[in-house]
């Protein structure tokens, strides 16, 4: 989960430009590519659950860094440079997650249904995403981190929120011992899968209910601008 609040810092408080923030982007996109790269060609022999450890951990120490940057510390590098390493190399642990995501994926599809189980997946996958980016629009309210406030020097609100934010990607650490530690494991799980109506229906319905929220999030973003205290 991002802190919603951070382009706006970046921005407001460092005065990145646009081609900056461009500049990021497409650094990410490249890192993301080679994160891929990365697992296939080096990481591919490693434990699933060693791989989602470590890039979890590296992920939130990137994460913390952050808070030295809101306090002016950035070891004799730029801010643009400091900034850049964060949000880049997460991007970079993110394609280096996505290859064991996508095999255990495609090992637990029954035969004769991997199209919808493909598309259950990807639903799952995208609607996460979306619920994720709501949540984040909602935590702005916990503290002030408004524009107005970041323009006037009150930076207490984005360390507290990102102290939360870092926490929270953490917290995904807790649920690694549920993950299949290689394709062995997971051959075995598949054999064991059984068909049940309640965990479809349970599926189906935070799913939904996933969807629904980020789409209320997303309306209310359009319709009434700073109601999450974010502008």
């Amino acid at each position: 989960m991002g802190n919603a609040a951070w382009r706006e810092f970046l921005k407001t408080v460092l005065g990145f430009t646009a081609n900056q923030l461009n500049a990021m982007l497409i650094c990410a996109y490249v890192l993301l590519y080679l994160g891929i790269l990365a697992y296939k060609y080096y990481f591919i022999t490693w434990s699933w659950r060693a791989v989602y450890i470590g890039t979890t951990l590296l992920n939130g120490l990137l994460s913390a860094l952050q808070i030295l940057l809101i306090k002016g510390i950035t070891f004799g590098l730029s801010p643009f440079w400091f900034a850049l390493g964060d949000d880049a190399m997460a991007e970079l642990i993110a394609g280096i997650q996505f290859l064991p995501t996508t095999i255990m994926m495609v090992h637990l599809c029954p035969a004769g249904s991997e199209g919808a189980s493909y598309a259950m997946f990807t639903t799952v996958n995208n609607s996460a995403l979306t619920l994720s980016s709501a949540i984040s629009t909602v935590l702005l309210r916990i503290w002030d981190v408004s524009k107005s406030a970041l323009e006037s020097g009150y930076l207490q609100g984005m360390i507290n929120l990102t102290v939360l934010t870092t926490c929270l990607q953490v917290s995904g650490i807790l649920f690694v011992k549920l993950l299949p530690k290689t394709k062995d494991d997971l051959a075995k799980l598949h054999e064991m899968t059984a068909s049940s109506p309640i965990g479809g229906f349970i599926f189906l319905g935070v799913t939904f209910i996933s969807i629904i929220y980020a789409v209320v999030v997303g309306v209310l973003n359009v319709v009434n601008p700073g109601w999450a205290g974010e502008s």
